[in-house]
């Protein structure tokens, strides 16, 4: 049985999403139940359309979570919303279920966010290997972003205080509660994922409370689940992209200071990147500078869409000790924001297979017409060999005639006069 924390009077309530397979949940839970946080913290588990084996282990298996039940698929940012309905705690920490907390992890951060005002702080992640996956992350003028890490910013890295970041990963935030309902919770607008975590971050700098990465806090993160969900289309490798291009124009149309950011890296080469976010990064430290100097920020933060738990006044119904649902209306939209989605999903995926179709039929004509060059240069090269050997079968021949070595000797003897 993994006992979770349960503090009747919590500091922290973790929100934890729980989505994929047992082994990942068990893994994540066992984790945060041996992390011995060092803070009064309450579990809230939610089920985002569980299949039925991770919903039995979880039940079965685990004792002191508060659990709401999804039966259907919330996402992060509409899943964090459903979360805080039911938390108890003045500070919410994100955390997915391919997350691992490391002993210690919690108390530095809300030691971070009380001595700075920190409308977020989040957990450094690591790889399982033991190197850093990133500090947080950096924006970009196109509202693409990158990863804080060794290889583009190794003062980051190496920093023993807790450091500024454009966003954070919900694997690991601590959000203040209060900031959180000042923002308005999680965009729903960004549903089902990516730019939810840019998008609460950029909120909070909005508000003057800063985004922080803690070193204090170690966090092994697997990464790389949230676009491999069983039983569902909306998946795959493409996934992060489809929704990247998706969302994007959303946000930059939401904070349109965004534009004045640095530019994105132009190729993937480490230089260029690295480039890039150093120069990004000047932008993220004068923010910084200016909410610690007291300036107000230049713009306040735009409400979010709440599109789903705001359909019906209470999003999530308790059927006591402390076991929740979400309404049926609130999964009644999240379902058909699902086949609307999965429904575009597939068309993107089509175009993109139309375009990559094209670009191949574009190199097979291309091919096909320097394998006609080479056709021709070689015919050419042929002719001018057979050319070659004929002159030099003629020249040969007037080389060894007697008319060409008379002819020879007697301009010899005419030179001699």
């Amino acid at each position: 049985m993994i006992r979770l924390p349960a503090a009747s009077d919590p500091e922290v309530s973790v929100i934890v999403l729980l989505d994929g397979a047992v082994e990942l949940a068990e893994r994540a839970l066992r984790a945060l139940a041996a992390s011995d946080p060092g803070v009064a913290t309450e579990v809230v588990l939610l089920l985002n359309d569980p299949g039925e084996e991770l919903e039995e282990f979880v039940r079965g298996s685990t004792t002191g979570g508060k659990v709401v039940l999804c039966r259907a698929n919330a996402g992060p940012g509409v899943g964090w919303n459903l979360g805080t309905a039911v938390a108890a705690a003045p500070r919410l920490m994100t955390m997915h279920e391919d997350s691992e907390p490391q002993p210690g992890w919690l108390r530095p951060l809300c030691e971070t966010m009380e001595e700075t005002g920190a409308g977020a702080v989040g957990a450094r992640l690591f790889n399982a290997d033991g190197s850093v996956q990133n500090c947080g992350w950096v924006l970009f003028s196109d509202a693409a972003h990158q990863t804080i890490t060794a290889a583009t910013a190794p003062e980051v890295v190496a920093a023993g205080e807790p450091t500024p970041a454009d966003m954070l990963s919900g694997a690991a935030m601590l959000v203040d509660r209060e900031a959180a309902e000042a923002a308005g919770g999680w965009d729903e607008r960004f549903h089902p994922a990516v730019y939810m975590d840019i998008d609460i971050s950029t909120a909070m700098w909005s508000l003057g409370r800063p985004v922080l990465s803690v070193p204090g806090s170690r966090v092994v993160h697997a990464s790389g689940t949230f676009d491999s969900r069983p039983d569902s289309l909306v998946t795959g490798p493409r996934l992060r992209l489809f929704l990247f291009e998706r969302n994007r124009h959303l946000f930059t149309d939401k904070w349109p200071f965004v534009r004045d950011l640095a530019e994105a890296p132009t190729d993937a080469e480490p230089k260029t990147i690295r480039d890039a976010v150093q120069a990004a990064l000047v932008h993220t430290r004068a923010r910084w500078e200016r909410v610690r100097a007291g300036e107000a920020p230049p713009t306040p933060a735009p409400r979010p869409e709440p599109r789903f738990t705001g359909v019906v006044p209470e999003p999530v119904i308790a059927d006591g000790e402390g076991s929740y649902r979400v309404a049926p209306e609130v999964e009644s939209a999240l379902r058909a924001a699902e086949r609307e989605l999965t429904d575009e999903y597939l068309r993107w995926l089509i175009g993109r297979e139309d375009e990559v179709s094209g670009h191949l039929a574009e190199a097979h004509d291309a091919l096909a017409h320097q394998r006609r060059d080479i056709e021709t240069l070689n015919q050419a090269i042929e002719d001018l060999r057979r050319h070659n050997q004929e002159l030099s079968t003629t020249l040969d021949g007037l080389l060894t005639s007697r008319t060409w070595r008379l002819r020879t000797r007697a301009a010899r003897l005419l030179g001699r006069d």
